[in-house]
């Protein structure tokens, strides 16, 4: 399978908290992943800081997809000046058909 071939993209404000990276990233990337998906795995790095407030741009893709896994990314831009605030690596697995796990 290939991956996507236009990544999601949103514009947000950045949220309050230590975990508001993730509280933007998370369901990003899991969008991109598509239906029916659960997460693995979900790494987080860091760059510019953010602060509440902040306007962000927020994209997610798919990098690639097995039968049984998705691999995507996502990222957070500081749309005052285009700084990459945060990027995101999340693996997910896919619902079988009967919505077991494969």
């Amino acid at each position: 399978m290939t991956s996507s071939p236009e990544p999601l993209s949103r514009q947000a404000r950045f949220p309050a908290g230590p975990a508001a990276a993730a509280a933007l990233l998370e369901p990003a990337v899991a969008e991109a992943a598509g239906a029916g998906v659960t997460p693995v795995s979900l790494t987080l790095d860091y760059g510019a800081t953010a602060a509440a407030g902040d306007d962000v741009t927020v994209e997610a893709w798919v990098d690639r997809a097995t039968r049984t896994l998705v691999f995507a990314h996502g990222r957070l831009l500081s749309k005052a000046d285009g700084g990459l605030v945060a990027t995101a690596s999340a693996v997910f697995r896919r619902a079988a058909a009967d919505g077991s796990v494969p």
